[in-house]
């Protein structure tokens, strides 16, 4: 039976204020594992919880037809990521975005640390995809990676991929849990329920989004991580959605929505902390809030991922009609499909990116600037040579506008993009 510990906080001499420096006693959580649960859902829950992992098996089906696979999924990921930060409070726009990109890709050190932070987290949602991808199961080992590649860029790189072992909280002071809002589990129950949480999310006992949705509200209960357990809790919805089948091609960006729904979220993630028996009906009850919310942002996230999806497939008709003719396997050619998805390239990046020479890379970048696709930018005191997609960019942004909206209004016009520097 999940249930409260009752736990002592020694007076420490560290803080500004005297309350940071008290003692006092305080209720950690501790959970029910999640392996063997005979989860109960109502009829109406239930059916939404179909219509929205119908919504992002449709998304997948329907993206064989798109004309820039690679690219689509890399703009849902890379919007998913960001929205991911933005829930832990790291914003950091999409122009900000690129120039701190711009800045590492030679090399160089980036002042925005906010920007390179979320960057990280784009690099984190990637890995997890990847690992998803590669294997049948997800081991404790992926998730101590994920977390490792996250923080990888943060402050505190040390912390990445290393289990707590000490008492951690959310809200209240930085000091101490005394008014914290909630307490996880103390450490020397995580490692068990991390284990629990692996045996879960490999089993098939429930649908694939339930299952995602379960196992995100379980993770960030046992918060296993000194920081950074919200970001990688996201990416582990992925990873099970790529794992079960469910989005073997598209992120549908979930995260875009519950940061729209911060209120929401938090309930419901609050709802699910639950006092009662393993085997009750009220266990269920209690997940019940938090399932109808995810199931929600879920369904409005491919909703409104399909608009987009279809505004990719013009902007990038339009670049081939305006290149006409492209050859077939041309460095060109592979460069066009993986444009969506990345909104800034250098010669280097965009080699990688499409598996060819320097030289065939830069005379693709080359025809794409002299029609205006690319724009060519010099970054930082080292004048870094680099060349965005304004139009990418503006997709970008009004993704974010749109799912931001409460009405969801997709028709919201792109920024007007602003003048290259030479």
């Amino acid at each position: 039976m999940a249930k409260l510990l009752h736990r002592q906080w020694e007076p420490r001499f560290r803080g500004v204020t005297r309350r940071d420096r008290e003692g006092c006693s305080y209720d950690a959580y501790l959970p029910d594992p999640l392996a063997g649960w005979n989860l109960s859902l109502p009829g109406d829950l239930a059916a939404d919880l179909a219509d929205a992992e119908t919504a992002v098996r449709d998304l997948n089906q329907e993206g064989t037809s798109h004309v820039s696979l690679e690219g689509l999924a890399r703009f849902l990921l890379r919007a998913e990521s960001v929205a991911s930060s933005k829930i832990e409070g790291l914003d950091a726009g999409a122009r900000r975005l690129v120039e701190a990109e711009a800045v590492l890709a030679e090399g160089g050190e980036a002042a925005d640390r906010v920007a390179v932070e979320v960057l990280g987290n784009i690099a984190s949602m990637e890995s997890a995809i990847e690992l998803a991808g590669e294997t049948r199961e997800i081991t404790l080992a992926d998730l101590l990676e994920v977390h490792r590649t996250l923080m990888e860029r943060s402050p505190t790189p040390r912390i990445g991929g290393v289990i707590r072992e000490e008492q951690n909280w959310v809200g209240g002071s930085s000091y101490n849990p005394c008014s914290a809002s909630f307490v996880p589990p103390p450490p020397e129950y995580v490692e068990r329920l991390i284990k629990d949480l692996a045996v879960y999310v490999n089993g098939d006992e429930h649908p694939a989004l339930v299952q995602a949705a379960i196992a995100h509200a379980q993770f960030e209960t046992i918060h296993p991580f000194a920081d950074g357990n919200g970001r990688t809790g996201r990416a582990l919805i992925h990873m099970i959605l790529r794992r079960r089948g469910l989005a073997p091609a598209f992120v549908p960006p979930i995260s875009l929505i519950l940061a729209t729904w911060t209120g929401d979220y938090i309930s419901g993630l609050t709802a699910f902390r639950h006092l009662h028996p393993a085997d009750s009906p009220e266990r269920s009850t209690a997940a019940h809030t938090w399932l109808r919310t995810f199931a929600g942002a879920a369904l409005r996230a491919c909703n409104d991922a399909q608009v987009y999806a279809s505004r990719i497939d013009d902007l990038v008709r339009q670049w081939r009609d305006t290149l006409h003719p492209v050859r077939k396997g041309s460095a060109l050619d592979l460069l066009i499909d993986v444009l969506p998805g990345v909104p800034l390239l250098t010669v280097k990046s965009a080699a990688r990116l499409i598996g060819r020479s320097d030289v065939a890379a830069g005379s693709a970048i080359n025809r794409l600037a002299e029609t205006g696709i690319l724009v060519q930018w010099n970054i930082g005191k080292q004048r870094y040579r680099i060349f965005e997609a304004p139009e990418v960019l503006d997709l970008f942004t009004s993704l974010e506008r749109a799912l931001a909206s409460p009405t969801g209004d997709t028709a919201i016009e792109p920024p007007a993009r602003p003048v290259p520097r030479r």
